[in-house]
């Protein structure tokens, strides 16, 4: 269980603006037991940037090590199943907590999200309820329920 006294950085690496406003607002009408900041990638390439410190988020201070990672896979520049395989090789950011949350149903994709080793794969409902019920469940269950391994601070390159 992740620690619900610290405050958590969820990372949302979504290329839909539409998609994104409609995840952050949920999260900030939703009554967690923990306190949370919504980081907003757009593509797969900023989330690799992001978490290994490059380009722009070279301060530390600007790209905590985040407690979940909200990634889709229909994306530019890198898809969502790219960056969870360089997510998942790499040593200070495979044990992250990574699912996947996208609009795709296919099959292929649920068989290698997995084989790649995501934590979850959960399919975005069009229905505003349905959605905030999955959120709801899914930061529940990670934040609160899970036992998860202690992990350092730091991930730098």
């Amino acid at each position: 269980m992740i620690d619900s006294n610290k405050k958590h950085i969820v990372l949302v690496v979504e290329d839909d603006a539409d998609d994104f406003f409609l995840i952050s607002r949920i999260l900030k009408t939703v009554d967690f037991k923990f306190k949370f900041d919504i980081i907003w990638v757009k593509d797969g390439l900023e989330a690799m940037d992001y978490l290994l410190r490059r380009e722009k988020w070279q301060d530390p201070a600007l790209s905590p090590l985040p407690s979940l990672i909200l990634l889709d896979i229909n994306m530019p520049k890198k898809n969502g199943l790219e960056v969870l395989k360089e997510i998942k090789t790499h040593e200070t950011l495979k044990n992250l907590i990574t699912i996947i949350f996208t609009s795709s149903k296919n099959e292929l994709n649920i068989v290698l999200s997995y084989e790649l080793g995501a934590n979850s794969y959960i399919h975005k409902s069009s229905e505003i309820d349905q959605l905030e019920k999955k959120i709801k469940l899914l930061f529940s269950y990670w934040l609160e329920v899970a036992e998860l391994p202690s992990r350092a601070s730091d991930h730098s390159s």
